[in-house]
């Protein structure tokens, strides 16, 4: 079996940018794969951008879709995110509307800024580091966000197979609305070394955020530091699965619109060169992937066969029964077992989405069906084996320059929380006992949230408010005080 030569697998995931805002024109220079996965998808040519290529606008207009894109913080402001604005943006506002024609009208209609900033495209030469390791290892033109929504559904399905029947993030996010075993907990029973690296200068890390279950403290270790990664691959100890997080707040580096793209670039070519010098590189499998689009454009309609991975999704939230996936999104493999060239789809119907990850680590690690995750969207899901066609592990490097380090685009602390950052802040209250709603009526700006994870009471217990109807935290809880050392510390 291919997955036997792997002994790590490693998850980054960024933020809101959709496959054709980022790969799209991956071989729009005239070159072209040199491998099709499976074979037989080999005449459907990559499924990129293409000319004439457009959406309405409310006046009529045609605004077509461009690249490169004229600078690397946009879309400013933030697109729209949720379900029914994704919805809007897929299938319009009025029936009859044409798919995959909404973006420019969802974005007119909660902005007065140029809505043709959804439209623009990065070229390969503005996202060498990813465009490269897409053209020298194996990218998927068919893999879809797990759910056409947020953040916090969409990495609770990387995580659990599950959003527990939630389509948005919460108002406000609450992990108690989130009480699923992830993955993290099936590899600490089955006995697997796993590990969270966060590059957060400050403020948690969210998918421990995110998840009661992983708030016991015998799971403090498990979550880290970037620099704890990059020791890691240095040293010849990384666990057998990581999963990293970008910055979100300060500094951000996860590529969520307006934050500038090059910076996740630079951080994407810190983990490349991490894992790439590593001892551990002929045994590796790297994935980079994105959690949604962002409302950002594509132009390819998300397939509509997709399975509810338990009974409190069929139906869930606003009556939605997971039936149908999100928006196309990037996703890049990377390991010395892919042959260079290589574009990659699902064999049959069900096409690959944030799951197949936990597909690809259950077989990996041969997890028994009573000790893994029991979502049928997972068990549905097709797994990362097929790419995993060479004999030998390559042993040549493809030639990445270092982006530069410093002299990104800033992002004001004085701007308001987009969503994601909302949701550290709400969940980081619950955690601490505060109530997460009045938290966030104080968090006016990202200054404010900033100080809010800089102030944060030490020895505070993860339980929920006085009076709260919200379970407790479980046993053994991981208490929110971080000593001077790791003050970035992510729990």
């Amino acid at each position: 079996m291919p997955l036997q030569n792997i002994k790590h697998v490693i998850v980054v995931m960024f933020e809101n940018r959709s496959f054709d805002t980022m790969l799209g024109g991956l071989y729009s220079d005239g070159g072209s794969p040199r491998h099709f996965l499976p074979a037989s998808s080999a005449g459907q040519a990559f499924e990129g951008l293409k000319p004439g290529l457009s959406n309405p606008s409310k006046s009529g207009a045609t605004i077509p879709a461009s690249m490169p894109a004229s600078n690397a913080t946009l879309p400013d402001p933030d697109p729209e995110e949720t379900f029914a604005n994704v919805h809007d943006q897929l299938f319009g506002n009025t029936s009859g509307a044409t798919p995959m024609s909404g973006f420019v009208i969802n974005y007119e209609s909660t902005t007065t800024t140029d809505a043709s900033q959804v439209m623009q495209c990065h070229s390969p030469d503005q996202l060498k580091v990813l465009s490269t390791l897409a053209r020298e290892y194996a990218v998927c033109d068919a893999w879809f966000a797990s759910v056409p929504s947020q953040t916090w559904p969409n990495r609770a399905f990387a995580h659990a197979g599950t959003s527990n029947g939630h389509v948005d993030n919460g108002e406000p996010p609450d992990p108690f609305d989130w009480q699923v075993p992830t993955i993290f907990n099936v590899l600490s029973e089955v006995g697997a070394s796993w590990a969270v690296y966060s590059d957060a200068l400050v403020a948690p890390s969210l998918t421990f955020t995110m998840f009661p279950k992983l708030w016991n403290a015998n799971y403090k270790a498990n979550f880290q530091r970037f620099g704890a990664f990059v020791s890691a691959c240095q040293n010849n100890t990384l666990p057998q699965y990581s999963f990293i997080e970008p910055r979100f707040l300060l500094d951000p580096n996860d590529q969520h619109p307006p934050h500038d793209v090059y910076a996740g670039e630079r951080f994407l070519y810190d983990i490349w060169n991490a894992i790439s010098t590593s001892p551990a590189w002929p045994e590796t499998l790297l994935v980079i992937t994105y959690d949604e689009h962002g409302g950002t454009y594509d132009h390819v309609l998300p397939p509509a066969n997709a399975v509810a991975p338990d009974a409190v999704s069929n139906p869930g939230d606003q009556n939605y029964a997971f039936d149908s996936f999100g928006v196309r999104v990037p996703a890049v493999v990377v390991s010395p077992w892919i042959a260079p060239g290589t574009v990659f789809r699902a064999a049959d119907a069900t096409p690959y989405d944030h799951t197949s990850i936990l597909a690809t680590l259950r077989d990996w690690l041969d997890i028994a069906p009573s000790d893994m995750l029991a979502s049928k969207r997972i068990a549905a899901a097709p797994t990362l084996e097929p790419l995993l066609t060479l004999d030998t592990p390559r042993v040549d490097l493809p030639v990445i320059a270092a982006p530069p380090a410093t002299g990104f685009a800033a992002t004001s602390l004085a701007r308001p929380l987009n969503d994601l950052q909302k949701s550290l802040v709400s969940g980081t209250a619950r955690r601490a006992g505060l109530d997460p709603a009045a938290t966030l009526k104080s968090m006016l700006t990202r200054q404010h949230a900033l100080d809010f994870f800089q102030n944060l009471p030490g020895g505070n217990t993860p339980t929920g408010p006085t009076g709260s109807a919200k379970p407790t935290a479980p046993a053994n809880p991981t208490p929110l005080d971080q000593d001077e050392d790791q003050a970035d510390m992510t729990p």
